[in-house]
């Protein structure tokens, strides 16, 4: 349930930057869940894998319990990265548009 309200949280955070640099927001919001959600299932399936590995019948609830707030956090932390790349990479495109608009002022074509 909350790793719902996270990817919920996660689109909205996307989703207002796509809109703030003129992208399609819908689809920055789904990348952003896409990362969430695939980062903790890719913690739960290194898990299991470790598991079939050590042939553990039985999980404990420790040990689920501690899976799923390590792949919260790491998700967390993997959508704020990509946000913060992004972040810059389109700043860096529109200051490199706003120069060439200047270079071309008064020249004539």
């Amino acid at each position: 349930m909350i790793s719902i309200i996270i990817a919920i949280g996660v689109f909205r955070y996307y989703q207002k930057l796509a809109v703030r640099n003129g992208k399609v927001h819908w689809k920055y919001g789904f990348l952003g869940m896409g990362i969430c959600l695939g980062v903790q299932l890719l913690f739960w399936l290194i898990y299991k894998s470790i598991e079939m590995l050590l042939n553990s019948q039985e999980s404990d609830l420790f040990s689920v319990t501690l899976v799923t707030t390590l792949g919260w956090v790491a998700s967390i932390f993997t959508v704020w990265f990509v946000h913060r790349n992004l972040e810059k990479s389109w700043r860096k495109d529109s200051v490199s548009t706003h120069e060439s608009e200047i270079d071309g002022i008064g020249k004539n074509n």
